[in-house]
């Protein structure tokens, strides 16, 4: 499997968003995939080719599918993104619900909580 620079440039773009929205370092990654910090920058930077073993290993430790993510394999198995996907959150709050509005892309769930006092 050849994998193009564009496969190359989403691999990046995905680590740099998993790494700050997880916290984790380049190297706590590098070492979790067994590499040293210099080789796996070089991959993600293009100095070193995209392998077939390194993609699956990475997309596995950071939780995406390789055929979604990566354009060539995408067109491989005639996918395509879509341009939305509906998503659905359940949460439990102690106590009863009052009220539930939204404001943009936040919910603001008011409830009451009964509070012991001892």
């Amino acid at each position: 499997m050849q994998y193009t620079e564009q496969d190359r440039q989403v691999l990046h773009d995905t680590w740099m968003s998993y790494k700050a929205k997880m916290r984790v370092t380049q190297i706590e990654m590098a070492k979790r995939l067994g590499l040293s910090q210099l080789v796996f920058s070089d991959i993600l930077r293009g100095q070193v080719p995209l392998e077939h073993s390194f993609v699956n290993q990475f997309c596995n430790y950071i939780g995406v599918d390789p055929v979604m993510t990566l354009p060539s394999l995408r067109e491989q198995v005639g996918g395509t993104m879509p341009n939305s996907v509906t998503l659905t959150n359940t949460y439990i709050v102690d106590g009863n619900i009052k009220n539930v509005r939204y404001s943009g892309n936040q919910i603001i769930v008011e409830y009451e909580h009964n509070v012991q006092t001892y």
